[in-house]
């Protein structure tokens, strides 16, 4: 079989090995364009966690930041500290245009520019001496402030050049790079997607992309693990858990002493304050908050009740 590159997660194609990644029944092989493993996260919502290297992922990173001429950082607005991990300084060796995906998540009253500016300063605090060329909040969903405009100007941005998308795992690269791709689709020019689902390290190689209307190369690489943030101690079926699809869970909850918030079984806050407290709490939709006291809720997190889950 000539070598071919799944178009879903960037791994080469092959039909010997069912457990390494770019595997496709061998009678899928004259046709495929996608692996198994991407075929099953797209009809059927199924991970089969195949191990690629936090090396080997750093490596792909790499060789397309060698093929380009621009970085288009993607960054979760509710993880900015995971998001921009200090040890990835050796990384940003071209301008990088950055971009805030899931704003539209927020409260609707958070103005968007003051998330950028925010952002902005972050990288500024962390990164003085390298080159940010554009803030751009944005939501890979199509939703929020002044959409297509916002679209239109990012594009404007990487006009003519070679970008490599960058970014944590699940900060949402792939499904931004299936927004950019939309009028391509529409005008017929191709009807190849990547793979996008919830699951962290869904992109396991580099894939690349035309946006003939702009003359923009885009490569999608595989997503990095900062190691820092909690979603990479999971499993990635719990991580996805934790990440919001839709708008923020929003609980204002008085709090009495010993009172506690559970956030699934995964973790508690507990009121050790002698006077009661208000507290706002933000969560995905997909995890449950409950409200307990004391030695009940350690008994809850100790014993992880299958409701609690």
């Amino acid at each position: 079989m000539s070598k071919k590159i799944c178009l879903g997660c960037g791994m080469t194609l092959q039909y010997e090995n069912p457990s390494l990644p770019g595997y496709i029944p061998p009678e899928k092989q004259k046709k495929a364009l996608i692996c198994q493993r991407c075929y099953q996260i797209r009809h059927y919502g199924k991970l089969k966690t195949e191990k690629v290297t936090d090396n080997n992922a750093l490596e792909s990173v790499r060789t397309a930041i060698r093929s380009s001429d621009l970085i288009l950082l993607v960054v979760d607005v509710f993880d900015p500290e995971g998001s921009l991990p200090a040890h990835w300084r050796n990384l940003f060796t071209l301008p990088v245009v950055m971009v805030i995906n899931k704003a539209d998540l927020l409260p609707v009253k958070t103005p968007w520019d003051e998330i950028e500016e925010w952002f902005k300063t972050l990288w500024e605090r962390k990164f003085p001496d390298l080159q940010l060329v554009a803030v751009q909040a944005l939501s890979a969903t199509k939703r929020g402030n002044n959409f297509q405009a916002r679209l239109s100007a990012l594009k404007e941005q990487l006009k003519g050049k070679k970008v490599a998308i960058l970014g944590a795992a699940n900060v949402g690269k792939t499904s931004l790079l299936t927004v950019l791709l939309t009028e391509e689709r529409e005008k017929k020019k191709t009807n190849k997607i990547p793979t996008v689902s919830k699951f962290p390290g869904t992109t396991q190689g580099i894939t690349s992309w035309l946006i003939r209307s702009h003359e923009i190369k885009l490569f999608d690489t595989p997503g990095l693990a900062p190691g820092s943030r909690m979603g990479d101690q999971l499993s990635p079926s719990w991580a996805g858990r934790l990440l919001p699809e839709n708008k923020l869970q929003v609980k204002l909850w008085e709090l009495p002493p010993q009172g506690a918030v559970l956030f699934g079984g995964l973790v508690g806050v507990w009121n050790l304050s002698p006077s009661p407290r208000t507290l706002l709490f933000f969560a995905a939709e997909k995890t449950l908050l409950h409200r307990s006291q004391g030695g009940k809720a350690k008994r809850l997190m100790d014993e992880a009740p299958d409701w609690l889950r």
